[in-house]
């Protein structure tokens, strides 16, 4: 019998936590601008091509506020964009950049 150690993908939802550590309020814009890298490592896991410059244009549609403190934002691949898709599993393992901290918060089926 064949066991995966990792992360199987279905329609379940996940919800990751995205905190703005500087006291400025930031945009998603400007989380996506400053983590260029993770679309890059989304790509290269994933066999992928998509673009720091896609990832900017979708954020910037989105148009969400990051305020210091107050940060719970929910990312899925059920989202049908590509933020929802890159995020969904890249910020699976938590991390932290120069204005922001992100980590995994819940795993709803």
């Amino acid at each position: 019998m064949k066991i995966r150690n990792g992360f199987v993908s279905n329609s379940s939802s996940t919800c990751f936590v995205i905190t703005n550590t500087s006291m400025d309020n930031k945009t998603l814009a400007d989380f996506v601008n400053e983590n260029p890298e993770l679309v890059e490592l989304f790509n290269d896991c994933y066999d992928y091509e998509y673009t720091h410059f896609d990832m900017m244009q979708c954020a910037e549609f989105r148009n969400q506020t990051l305020f210091a403190g107050d940060n719970s934002v929910q990312y899925g691949d059920e989202d049908g964009d590509i933020l929802g898709q890159v995020y969904d599993y890249i910020l699976r393992e938590g991390g932290k950049s120069k204005n922001f901290s992100w980590k995994f918060k819940e795993y709803n089926r």
